[in-house]
């Protein structure tokens, strides 16, 4: 109990800082600031400044990002719909920066088998991002000559910080506390069910291990096939499988994990379910996709 309290107060903490700084972005339009700077590039991107500079705070931190996109759909400077898409993208720029020590954590416990996969963790990351770029522009999230710095222009606050937080951390409240609770039991059960595979399966019970490691710690996962490799239990495709099929198995618990509370956090409950839902349906594909192919390989 103390530490499902001491990650409320984290979070909550988290929450009023977030939002404190998107309010203040907001207010002193750093976006048409950062419009004078980034224009070229923005342009080239078709990106609009206000998720331009999410993504840019995104690099620190995904919440970070979060909390200027929340305070822009606040003063309505975005529509639901390119807020969304917007926080979709954010998870990108701060995956790119913690990737490289992931890969040589990867390589150097797994080998070529680790490099592959931490690899594909990082297309499916990536093609999430294209996917939510695309509906971006879509909805019209495109860069404008002319209508951004009008948009820019600070409006009055549809609703005011202190509303907004009676509205969004109840819902944050309730949704770690499930998350806490809940998504380790699941967890767990994944686990236990691959360790009582048998190894008739086409994956012989340590790749199973590694499958159920996968699901939860990724890092206890490529020692296990590393090991198993290098006994000679698993081929290095079997290996890789593994590693993937656990992965996949865990995209919808880890996402709820990471995401919910800051998500419930910083927006409406009902933009905060289209956030999860939509997080979790643009890049399961891909992690299926990844899993197809390394399963023809076996």
């Amino acid at each position: 109990m103390a530490e499902l309290i001491k990650g409320e107060l984290a979070l909550t903490l988290d929450i009023i800082l977030g939002l404190l700084l998107g309010e203040l972005i907001i207010r002193f339009k750093v976006p048409e600031l950062l419009l004078k700077k980034l224009r070229p590039l923005l342009e080239k991107c078709r990106i609009n400044p206000t998720t331009g500079l999410a993504l840019a705070a995104s690099a620190g931190s995904p919440k970070a990002g979060a909390a200027i996109i929340s305070s822009a759909l606040t003063n309505g400077t975005l529509t639901e719909r390119l807020a969304i898409w917007s926080v979709l993208m954010l998870p990108l720029p701060a995956y790119l920066k913690r990737w490289p020590s992931t890969l040589v954590m990867a390589a150097s416990v797994a080998g070529t088998v680790g490099g592959i996969f931490a690899s594909s963790m990082l297309l499916n990351s990536a093609g999430r991002f294209i996917v939510a770029l695309v509906f971006l522009r879509r909805e019209g999230g495109t860069f404008s000559n002319e209508a951004i710095p009008q948009e820019l222009s600070g409006r009055v606050h549809a609703q005011s910080f202190v509303k907004k937080l009676v509205k969004t951390l109840p819902a944050a409240w309730v949704c770690f506390a499930l998350t806490y609770w809940a998504v380790p039991l699941l967890n767990s059960y994944v686990r236990s069910s691959f360790a009582g595979a048998e190894g008739k399966t086409f994956l012989p019970l340590s790749g199973w291990a590694v499958a159920a490691g996968s699901v939860g710690r990724v890092s206890s996962a490529l020692a296990l096939a590393g090991g198993a490799m290098a006994s000679g239990e698993l081929s290095p495709a079997q290996a890789l499988f593994a590693l993937i099929l656990g992965n996949t198995l865990g995209t919808i618990t880890r996402t709820i994990r990471m995401n919910a509370g800051y998500y419930f956090g910083f927006f409406q409950a009902k933009t905060a379910q289209k956030m999860l839902f939509l997080n979790i349906a643009t890049i399961l594909p891909f992690a299926l996709i990844t899993l197809l192919i390394t399963w023809l390989a076996i």
